[in-house]
């Protein structure tokens, strides 16, 4: 378990960690023989590693695996949070209306499903099956939003950009910056968004000047397109980044095994996620607090209700003992007469003052 921890905080840092247990997983039982936040890190390992579920054995049986994985991924699956965090930076010259800029990913996988045709999973670019998610990250390098994935031989980036629906979430002073296979359907997306009541324009959307039949494009032109590539090839780092922490989403490791694709998209919603969260706290120096680091200690355990039951109870008889304690000292001030009080304070008056005297005598022996 501590080599689990140690890759964890490695890859992601103690923040994000502290996030998917809390938040993500939360003090729920999960089936298996481990420490409830032990299956919680073991799940979040599953991601990070890119280990498929069989290659899991010498940490926990797969049989074991599975009722873990089945209920947290898929019984749970309505249930886990799905957020992300957007800041705010600067762009290069000539492109600082951009805000967000979409592209798609292309995911290596086996993908196990007898009702599916396996020819409708082809990707060129990966040369086998795949799974395409189209991303959209903002200028901070946060993913702000994520379509469901698709496979790679029927979702093309212009359909599937258009079945996100980023109308209902943009602002309408928003700029996308997006590649050639989007612009054909920018259109269409203005056409569907003031159907619905929002109003977009050729100005929320910047992307490369197409080269027109039988005519060169200028030099301007051609200077715009490659410093708008340039800029651009940010989003696709994203990706980089993401396979670096999350070995799941490796196109260079093996190909993941799955048998919905519904549920390869949560896991990657997941990491997206937790990657926003790690480059949160990188980019703005977020002080690791202690609780954050409790998960990385041996031993710790979520509370369960016993533990707070207990805890409760304990701090209720700690709140008694000072009530108790209190009452009794007020009620003996209020029974005191005038008399007492007097004799009390004649009585700190001279121990004071005999206080005073030793104190004297000390100082001038000394002298």
């Amino acid at each position: 378990m501590k080599d689990i921890k140690n890759e964890l905080l490695e890859k992601l840092g103690y923040i994000p960690v502290y996030y998917f247990l809390t938040k993500l997983y939360t003090n729920r039982e999960y089936p298996g023989p481990y420490r409830r936040i032990e299956k919680g890190l073991i799940l979040l390992y599953h991601i990070v590693s890119g280990r498929s579920g069989p290659e899991m054995i010498n940490i926990i049986s797969y049989t074991s695996f599975y009722d873990l994985y089945k209920d947290f991924w898929i019984n749970n699956y309505n249930n886990i949070n799905k957020q992300a965090l957007a800041a705010n930076a600067y762009n290069p010259n000539g492109f600082e209306n951009v805000t967000l800029y979409i592209d798609g990913h292309n995911s290596k996988i086996k993908y196990y499903n007898p009702n599916e045709s396996s020819s409708g999973l082809y990707s060129y670019k990966l040369k086998g099956p795949g799974l395409r998610t189209q991303i959209v990250v903002d200028i901070n390098k946060s993913i702000l939003y994520i379509s469901n994935s698709e496979n790679c031989a029927k979702g093309n980036d212009g359909t599937m950009f258009l079945n996100m629906k980023l109308y209902r979430n943009i602002n309408s002073l928003d700029c996308i910056g997006m590649d050639g296979g989007y612009n054909l359907f920018v259109g269409k997306f203005i056409e569907n968004g003031i159907e619905y009541g929002y109003n977009y324009s050729q100005n929320n959307f910047v992307y490369p000047i197409r080269k027109e039949v039988n005519k060169n494009l200028t030099v301007n032109e051609l200077n715009y397109n490659s410093k708008f590539r340039s800029f651009r090839s940010q989003i696709e780092s994203q990706f980089s980044v993401l396979a670096s922490k999350f070995n799941r989403f490796n196109n260079n490791k093996a190909a993941l095994q799955m048998s919905d694709k519904k549920y390869y998209n949560l896991q990657f919603r997941v990491a997206c996620l937790l990657k926003n969260i790690h480059n949160f706290c990188e980019n703005y120096n977020i002080e690791v607090q202690p609780h954050h680091m409790a998960w990385y200690s041996d031993r710790f355990e979520f509370p369960t209700k016993i533990n707070k039951i207990n805890l409760v109870f304990s701090n209720e008889q700690k709140v008694n003992k000072q009530y108790n304690k209190m009452r009794e000292l007020q009620a003996k001030i209020l029974n005191l007469n005038i008399e007492d009080i007097e004799k009390d304070t004649e009585t700190n008056l001279e121990n004071n003052e005999i206080l005073t005297n030793d104190v004297l005598k000390k100082r001038k022996r000394n002298q």
